[in-house]
């Protein structure tokens, strides 16, 4: 298991490496600087947006996916994406004859892609507390250029797999759950664009995650 979670890294260097993130603010801290909660997923974007362009400088621009500091200025939202998660307890537990939508949970956040000039450069996840909606993070340009790539349809969603580094792109085709690699994967058979059941991704990350202990990998 230690040679396949070493492979498993790194099969994930590359697109790992375009994923850095900002997180200005602290929404566990209560801090003065932490942004009032907004109504709203979409406001909350805007309101980091804005937040997000005073932050980045001409050290940090290029990391979080900018060709320029000027590209920061220019920058606007995109169409968001929900995220679900799928925990590993739940995974490892699941059986041939599990709903693959019963594996999937809420994680009350979105992912806004960050357009320049049409071009996808980084993203804004915004998360939802009990009082409202908060823009958190800024940054991971890998994920939101792979998952707007593979995107086709205004109600797709992420499912993200945390333990094992793994986002899909899904949608809901026929009511049978389809999920849309968005790199390539061959240890696990996955085609970056190529979609396939919900069911049978999950059985071969099952078999990935087989004695995964829990660390970083």
């Amino acid at each position: 298991m230690g040679r396949l979670r070493y492979a498993m890294g790194i099969a994930m260097t590359s697109f790992l490496v375009g994923c850095a993130t900002l997180s200005p603010f602290n929404p566990s801290s209560g801090a003065a600087g932490q942004p009032a909660p907004s109504a709203t997923d979409a406001s909350a974007a805007q309101e980091g947006l804005a937040t997000f362009q005073k932050v980045i400088n001409d050290k940090n621009y290029a990391a979080l996916g900018f060709g320029s500091p000027d590209e920061v200025r220019r920058a606007t939202l995109g169409q968001p994406l929900p995220i679900f998660r799928v925990g590993l307890d739940a995974l490892n537990a699941s059986t041939p004859q599990t709903n693959p939508n019963t594996l999937l949970v809420d994680a009350r956040r979105r992912l806004y892609p960050v357009e320049v000039d049409r071009r996808v450069a980084t993203s804004i996840f915004v998360t939802q507390a009990s009082d409202g909606w908060r823009a958190t993070d800024l940054g991971s340009a890998a994920v939101a250029r792979a998952v707007t790539r593979y995107r086709t349809e205004p109600s797709d969603f992420i499912v993200h797999v945390p333990a094992l580094k793994v986002y899909f792109v899904a949608r809901r085709t026929q009511g049978a759950l389809m999920l849309t690699p968005v790199v390539d994967d061959p240890r696990l058979g996955f085609k970056a664009g190529d979609p396939l059941p919900a069911a049978d991704a999950f059985a071969a990350l099952q078999k990935a995650a087989q004695g995964y202990n829990g660390l970083p990998q």
